[in-house]
């Protein structure tokens, strides 16, 4: 018994065609070459038909236009007639308009749509407004009839296009297959596109790590020559003197914190107007409260300084400026030590040797070429490593895409493989 049913359910080998993409519509043409052109010659004679049959309908449709309603005794019936016929005139050349097959030409895929479309409008409508030709039937009953057999010869056709179209049916799928191969081929060049950019893409930025490297080389050799390495002793000596500043600068601080309590009420005395010095005085004061190093500029020798620092000293020993025994006498020897300090040799002199020095050295260095000339290239190297990074940026990008369009490309191909097969009732194997 199994012996027989291997001979009997014996499986018909499929017939298998190898061939390419690109050659795969011309295959499937050679089956459809006559079904082709069967459905072009069958569907260009039924749209005739249907052109001849809609202005055959204009025509009667206008003749009813023109012809009067003769009245019977019963009113209310004459009435309903005519609204009915006034009616149905507009309603059906709103119809006809719907359907006007005019522009339509021989083309088998508009012809298709035509024809579906305006079969369902048709029958649609004729049925939304039966009552009113009904009424209207009764008294044009000759041109009534005439035009109800003129649109039936139109739906009638109409159904024979969409029965012709619904048995060719795998034509059409056909020629979604060709549109579905085109787009494939499309998305290739697309691919060889973005390859090609890509490799040009390569191409600049090895050019591009050849010149830097080629720059820093150049950097390198000039890092070596004299004026570079003086270059180096000025920005060591630059750091050194901005300490020696700032050391001096808090070496002022220092020495002024001392007496900052009393200096602070005494600032409040003259704002307050309880102690009367000159407006000079006032922002020499402030000067030295809030900037210490710029006030000195202004008061190279401390004199000026000095006279309002006896003031203070005057303001303590007159009780104007409260303090607690010990730190009065704590301040009034600290406010002594500062008059007698030496501001010009010990402060002036030194910022001002300092701020010299500092200016020199901002001038070598200006007028360093070597430093000019790394800077550049150095900014030359930044520049060529920005340009890099966008090629990159679009060299991956394109990746991306590439990999999405593949991915895409492979649905397609076994669709259309797919559609082919049930077409041609054969197997499909594609050549790499």
């Amino acid at each position: 018994m199994g012996f027989l049913k291997n001979i009997f359910n014996r499986k018909k080998n499929v017939e298998e065609i190898k061939t390419s993409l690109d050659l795969l519509p011309t295959l499937i043409q050679k089956n459809f070459d006559a079904e082709i052109k069967y459905t072009e010659l069958e569907s260009a004679k039924l749209i005739s038909e249907i052109k001849y049959s809609y202005e055959k309908s204009k025509k009667i449709l206008l003749n009813i236009q023109e012809k009067e309603i003769e009245e019977t005794q019963n009113n209310r019936f004459n009435k309903a007639a005519l609204t009915s016929k006034k009616q149905i005139e507009i309603q059906l050349l709103k119809t006809l308009e719907k359907i006007n097959p005019e522009n339509i030409d021989s083309n088998i895929n508009q012809i298709r749509a035509y024809s579906s479309k305006s079969h369902i409008i048709i029958l649609n409508e004729i049925n939304s407004f039966r009552k009113n030709i009904a009424y209207t039937s009764v008294y044009l009953k000759e041109e009534m009839k005439l035009l109800g057999n003129t649109l039936q010869e139109i739906i009638n056709n109409l159904e024979k296009l969409n029965k012709l179209f619904n048995e060719k049916k795998h034509l059409f799928e056909f020629e979604k297959t060709k549109n579905l191969i085109n787009e494939i081929n499309d998305q290739k060049k697309e691919i060889d596109l973005m390859k090609k950019n890509n490799i040009t893409y390569q191409k600049q930025t090895n050019e591009k790590n050849i010149f830097v490297k080629k720059l820093e080389e150049e950097i390198q050799e000039n890092l070596k020559n004299e004026e570079y390495q003086i270059y180096i002793k000025l920005e060591k000596e630059k750091s050194e003197i901005a300490e020696e500043k700032q050391h001096l600068k808090t070496e002022i601080s220092s020495m002024l914190s001392t007496i900052e309590k009393p200096l602070q009420r005494f600032n409040g005395l003259v704002k307050s107007g309880r102690w009367k010095i000159s407006k000079d005085q006032e922002d020499l004061l402030n000067g030295f409260i809030n900037n210490p190093l710029i006030a000195i500029k202004k008061d190279v020798s401390g004199t000026k300084f000095k006279e309002i620092l006896g003031e203070v000293k005057k303001a303590i020993e007159d009780e104007k400026i409260e303090l607690k025994e010990k730190e009065r006498e704590k301040r009034l020897d600290a406010l002594q030590e500062l008059i007698a300090f030496d501001f010009f040799e010990k402060v002036f002199w030194k910022l001002n040797v300092i701020q010299k020095r500092q200016n020199e050295i901002e001038s070598e260095l200006k007028n360093n070429t070597y430093l000019i000339k790394i800077n550049d290239l150095q900014k030359q190297i930044s520049e060529l490593i920005k340009e890099n990074e966008i090629i990159l940026d679009l060299q991956n990008t394109n990746k991306i895409k590439i990999e999405k369009i593949l991915e895409n490309i492979t649905i397609q191909t076994k669709k259309v493989v797919e559609n082919s097969e049930k077409i041609i009732n054969k197997k499909i194997i594609l050549a790499e």
